[in-house]
Formats: C-alpha cells, structure tokens, sequence
C-alpha cells in the first residue's frame, strides 16, 4: 500500500500531458503573431513565422535602367545598374518569367537580337545589345534573392498612425480604463460594508445582491432568455 500510495496514477499523467498540450496550442500561435509583427512585410509574405531567423529566399522582378541610359562600348551598347536599391544578394537569375532561376551570379544569359545579360551576386547587372536599344523602357531581370532576416517596427507604424486608429486605440483606454477601475473602487467598498458593517437592513442587501447575481449567471447559462 505505501508504495502504490507513492505512485501518480494514469490519469493524473493523462491530465497534466492534456494541460500542457493545450498550454502549447495556445501559447505557439500567439508567440508566431508576436514574432510575424515585427518582421519585414516582404519576408512575411513568403516565409512563415519560424524560418524568421534564416535567410529567405525571395523572387523579385526589376526592371533595367531606360535605354537613354546606354552607353556604347566598343561594337556594342551596353546598359549597366544594380537591382537592388540597397543592400542584397543575388542567388540566381533568369531573363524569363517561366524560369527565374535558370542561371548562376556571373553567367552570360543569351538574350533575342543577339543581347546578353549578366547578374553578379551583388546585384550589379550588364546588358549588352550589337544595336542601339530602343525600346522605350528597359527588359525585365528576374532574380532570387537571399535576404538575412529582417525586423522592424514599420509594422506597428502603419496600424497606429493610418486612418485615426492610433487616435481610436487612445481614445479606448481613455474611457476603458476608468471605466473599469472606478466601479471596482466603489464595489470594494461596498463588499467592505457589506461584509463587516453592522447596519439595518444588511441582511436584506446581501439576499438583493445574491439573487442578482444568481439571476446573472442564469441569464448567461440559458440563450434563450436573452433572446427573449
């Protein structure tokens, strides 16, 4: 008996692993919306909330700098630029919507009319043409880029502070806030008085107030009279 009384049943087990399995289904989401609010809009768009601290790998679409930005360079024009208007890094790219990640960072692309392209890593690009370019905008270069992981708080910016909702949030707890703490302040009073003041007709508010509360939970309990 003293060595079955020192033993935790199944059941016990069964209830503590159902507590900390629903403990996880609510905490994981929660700490996922926590982590995707301050990640970049870009990165969140295509990765989900666990790969935040690895570097993401992303298909853009640029577009090369205006033909009257050519130069010419020997027999041919050349057209140069960076993708990127920053920092970035370039995996792969492709001349192609179909096939983005057909060559590597420095290969030579065979483009149509004899054109070339070629992508560093860096996001550098030169295209070259045996003819003048004269398309009024200049091709597209599709690339995949490797971004680090990325935070910010510009997430929390545009929620607060477009349309009037950080106003609105303000404005909320303006009214919530006392709202909520001045008839807590006045009911413990009241439960003072209740509770430990000798007064006529105490026993009369104390069954007011009992039955109340009773007729509050009831309400609450059956749906069908709050419809009615």
């Amino acid at each position: 008996m003293s060595g079955m009384a020192g033993q935790k049943s199944s059941l016990t087990w069964a209830v503590n692993l159902s507590v900390v399995a629903l403990v996880l289904l609510w905490t994981i989401p929660t700490f996922g919306l926590l982590v995707s609010s301050f990640r970049d809009a870009d990165q969140l768009s295509v990765s989900g909330w666990w790969t935040s601290l690895t570097t993401t790998d992303r298909n853009i679409v640029a577009r090369a700098a205006a033909p009257d930005s050519q130069v010419q360079d020997g027999d041919v024009w050349v057209i140069a630029g960076n993708i990127f208007e920053g920092e970035g890094s370039v995996s792969a790219f492709g001349v192609r919507a179909q096939d983005p990640t057909a060559f590597a960072p420095g290969e030579t692309a065979e483009m149509s009319k004899g054109r070339t392209m070629t992508v560093e890593a860096d996001g550098s690009y030169r295209i070259t043409s045996p003819e003048e370019h004269s398309s009024r905008r200049g091709p597209r270069i599709f690339a995949t880029s490797a971004e680090p992981p990325k935070f910010t708080t510009q997430n929390y910016n545009t929620v607060l502070y477009s349309e009037g909702i950080g106003r609105s949030f303000l404005n909320t707890f303006t009214v919530t806030i006392p709202a909520t703490i001045i008839p807590i302040l006045i009911a413990a009073f009241a439960a003072y008085a209740l509770s430990w003041m000798e007064f006529p007709g105490r026993a009369l508010l104390l069954a007011m107030v009992v039955g109340l509360v009773g007729c509050a939970f009831a309400d609450v309990a059956d749906p069908t009279s709050q419809a009615l």
